[in-house]
């Protein structure tokens, strides 16, 4: 008996405009990316960091066999040192980032109003924009451009 059904179809990939219906697709897409970065881990026997920023500036991660594991191997690459010192300075910026998140994640804890939420994601913004300069620092310094092509 042939299939009667249609299959897996194409979607149009575009902004979906109903924020609830937004947030439920990021919701699932989410989990399914993590899924799947965690099957390529573990048929490859690779490590992987996954970080994803929801549409309401909500930062998920998922990482094998975690994420700080993954993060601090990349930034001590070379055993941390270099001939300018980069490396080691990353992992000190890191360190700065990861105290930073665990004291955002307390401040999001007590938010107890559409303010005091509002007042947070003004926050990340900021930081987002300095991560993002941070890094376009980090791509121009040729040592690590070197390591990342090697």
């Amino acid at each position: 008996m042939a299939p009667t059904g249609k299959g897996k179809l194409k979607i149009e990939i575009k902004k979906i405009e109903k924020q609830k219906a937004r947030m439920v697709t990021f919701s699932k897409r989410r989990q399914g990316l993590f899924k799947k970065a965690q099957e390529y881990a573990n048929i490859t026997g690779s490590q992987i960091a996954v970080l994803v920023f929801s549409p309401a500036g909500n930062p998920y991660v998922h990482g094998s066999p975690s994420f700080d594991a993954v993060i601090d191997k990349f930034l001590s690459v070379n055993g941390g040192a270099s001939s300018s010192g980069q490396v080691g300075a990353h992992h000190n910026e890191a360190d700065v980032c990861r105290g930073f998140l665990m004291a955002l994640e307390d401040k999001i804890k007590r938010c107890r109003s559409a303010e005091d939420l509002s007042a947070v994601k003004a926050e990340l913004e900021e930081v987002r924009v300095k991560v993002l300069q941070r890094l376009k620092h980090i791509e121009e310094d040729e040592f690590v451009t070197s390591l990342l092509n090697c």
